[in-house]
């Protein structure tokens, strides 16, 4: 994902088709993952799993060959349907084995991806220096490393139960109407902040960055998650996910500020730091907000409502929007526009938790 963005400007693409593409990619994510989450606890996660990846890996191999606009909307609609609850089943699976083993979180888990995007960007970046479509067979064959130690490690009966969400629970979860409006809020806030996810590399690309550099820009990305997302656990603890969550928030737009004024490569990756706050920061004061607000048993589903609106909805319209602006005023200056539109969510967001919170604070107690 760290250069499917380059290869589709290498292939001519305007930066609103780039942004419909991945809005499209993230856009059926509402209803995918609640189905194949239906499908998991019925059949067995891992048996869900293995189907997942074969299809995964078989449809991203053959988007290699598309180069017209149309035929790549094809295959991300279809790689869309699949590779998309592949994180929610898996995030089942780990829920699952939390449940018997009490030493284990999940936390512990969503560490090892933050590792595995930073070691895969620079390896990647390496070998596509010249050659972007290599990307797709190397994703391919990663793909299909993990169908078979799937296979291998598949239990002789099926693992249910362990689905991350449903539709029923989306109902009853959908009555807290104090939570819908925070996610609302976040919806907003990602359509803001679109520009320092998938469109980042498009902003390296920009500023004159080598597939290389940008490889080292993501590790660096990923990396740091891991660091700040241990520290926003104790951070939280002490303070208020409301805090954290807002602190998440104006360092986020702190950068998109940082973003438009450098135009060195060497430079800008070092503000990629900061994407331990963009992301772990945020996710663990939404997480940590949203399940003080929920009964227990809808845990799960909050979590998930976290993706769909923030990551699902909120990308979605924020990478149609973005590249549209890339197309009128390049990345630099739109990092300046959604820096503007963040700092007035960040505002509207810190009213409502002043309004509907009278615990808010800096420091509990």
């Amino acid at each position: 994902m760290a250069f499917f963005n380059i290869h589709l400007l290498r292939l001519g693409f305007t930066g609103f088709q780039i942004g419909s593409l991945n809005a499209l990619f993230i856009s059926t994510s509402a209803i995918v993952v609640p189905f194949w989450g239906m499908q998991a606890d019925r059949k067995g996660s891992n048996r869900i799993l293995l189907l997942l990846t074969i299809l995964t890996a078989l449809l991203v191999y053959l988007l290699s060959f598309p180069k017209e606009y149309t035929g790549v909307v094809l295959f991300i609609f279809l790689i869309s349907l699949f590779q998309q609850p592949i994180g929610a089943v898996v995030d089942g699976m780990s829920l699952g084995l939390i449940r018997t083993r009490p030493e284990l979180s999940y936390g512990k888990f969503r560490l090892w991806g933050s590792a595995g995007y930073a070691i895969s960007s620079v390896t990647v970046g390496y070998l596509v220096m010249k050659n972007t479509s290599m990307i797709f067979s190397i994703a391919a064959i990663l793909f299909s490393i993990i169908t078979v130690i799937n296979f291998i490690t598949l239990p002789p009966s099926p693992l249910t139960g362990r689905n991350l969400v449903n539709f029923g629970s989306l109902r009853e979860f959908m009555k807290n109407r104090l939570v819908v409006s925070f996610f609302f809020l976040m919806l907003f806030y990602g359509i803001c902040i679109s520009p320092l996810h998938q469109f980042i590399n498009l902003y390296y690309t920009e500023i004159g960055a080598s597939n290389k550099l940008i490889g080292i820009a993501f590790a660096i990305q990923s990396g740091f998650e891991i660091p700040f997302f241990l520290f926003g656990i104790k951070l939280v603890k002490r303070t208020s996910p409301q805090f954290v969550i807002l602190l998440a928030m104006l360092v986020s737009v702190i950068r998109m500020v940082l973003y438009g004024f450098i135009s060195l490569p060497e430079m800008a990756i070092w503000i990629g730091i900061l994407h331990g706050f963009t992301i772990s920061f945020f996710l663990v004061g939404a997480v940590q907000y949203v399940q003080s607000h929920t009964p227990p048993e809808l845990s799960t589903t909050g979590q998930s409502m976290i993706w769909a609106f923030h990551f699902g909805a909120g990308l979605t319209f924020g990478y149609l929007w973005v590249g549209f602006l890339k197309d009128m005023v390049g990345m630099q200056q739109t990092m300046h526009i959604q820096a503007f539109f963040g700092s007035i969510v960040l505002l509207f967001t810190y009213f409502f938790f002043r309004r509907t919170d009278q615990n808010f604070a800096i420091r509990k107690g």
